[in-house]
């Protein structure tokens, strides 16, 4: 029930902006305003969208976007805090394993925050599932060593996301985006496997997910979860073909995108249905136009200096300097 103009999505990029405020509506729609056909918003708490008038609040950004004629979503993100508590899987540094009853809380706010998406506009909700966080320590036998229904076997370490979609499906009902990202492999000893990935892939499809965002690494190691300037261009496309060949289910491929070929061969070889970019939007919003009018020798290239990511560590808003306007777009 949702139409993209193009296969082309803006990655969910940290801004340190803050949400509700002019500053991140312009920078969104100016990404819009270049021609990505689905935006998908920094990963958000959430428990902020718990509250109807906060999410509403969030109604100008939803216009802003629309009015440029592309999509919006939001990457709702659960952290390791409950009520105060550091919480976890298992036993974990300062993190004391979550109970079952606080595990149904979990993915009852998961439920309660897409319908409150839905009822202000927003066209779908990506679950932040991968990079090491709350929702992929389930995943991940690296960080869940429970003996109950969610950990010890595959199927019980899947269970969390099933229960995630199933109910966020229901909440918001058809005809709204629900997407995943997800690490397809931890990469490290011991950690997640591409088949493990497969069978999750297969199993949120019956579970009424539409689009698998296939990423990879825990977050720790930023050379696998946010690729360098080494990297193979189209990093985790391989991963994301695996994926789409053995769950038959649309996914997204993502990593160091920035030619119109590279873009144009992953989806001739049928490894994803769309295409992420992140940084180089950063670099260049305009990016999608420029390549539709045949103008690629104008883009702006990154050149995966990760400065962007060196800012947010640093606890500062985002900034390029392939791009000096990054969070002064005009209105």
């Amino acid at each position: 029930g949702v139409q993209l103009r193009n296969r082309i999505v803006f990655a969910p990029v940290v801004t340190n902006f803050g949400l509700r405020n002019e500053q991140t509506t312009r920078y969104y729609a100016e990404r819009a305003r270049g021609g990505a056909g689905l935006i998908i918003v920094h990963g958000t708490p959430v428990d902020l969208f718990l509250q109807v008038s906060w999410v509403q609040r969030l109604k100008p950004l939803i216009e802003a976007v629309h009015g440029e004629g592309a999509k919006i979503a939001v990457q709702l993100w659960h952290g390791n805090d409950l009520r105060g508590e550091a919480v976890a899987p298992s036993a974990q540094g300062a993190c004391r394993p979550i109970t079952r009853e606080e595990i149904q809380t979990v993915v009852e706010k998961f439920a309660a925050a897409a319908r409150h998406c839905r009822e202000a506009g927003f066209d779908g909700v990506e679950v932040h599932g991968a990079h090491g966080y709350f929702i992929n320590q389930f995943f991940s036998p690296l960080t869940n060593q429970r003996n109950d229904d969610y950990g010890g076997s595959l199927e019980k370490r899947l269970r969390l996301a099933m229960e995630l979609v199933r109910a966020m499906r229901r909440a918001a009902g058809e005809g709204f985006l629900l997407l995943f990202r997800h690490s397809a492999i931890d990469g490290e000893p011991g950690g997640a496997t591409m088949e493990e990935s497969i069978q999750l892939a297969r199993a949120l499809k019956v579970h009424w997910l539409d689009i698998l965002d296939v990423s990879a690494g825990r977050g720790q190691k930023d050379n696998l979860s946010i690729p360098e300037a080494s990297a193979p261009e189209g990093t985790y496309a391989d991963l994301a073909g695996q994926i789409k060949a053995a769950a038959s289910i649309p996914v997204i491929a993502v990593g160091r995108v920035q030619r119109r070929a590279v873009a144009d061969r992953i989806l001739e070889e049928g490894k994803a249905d769309l295409i992420a970019l992140g940084r180089q939007l950063l670099a260049d919003p305009f990016w999608p136009k420029k390549v539709q009018e045949g103008k690629e020798e104008e883009v702006v290239l990154c050149t995966y200096c990760n400065f962007c990511s060196q800012e947010l560590r640093a606890g500062r808003p985002i900034a390029c300097p392939q791009n000096p306007q990054l969070g002064k777009e005009a209105g």
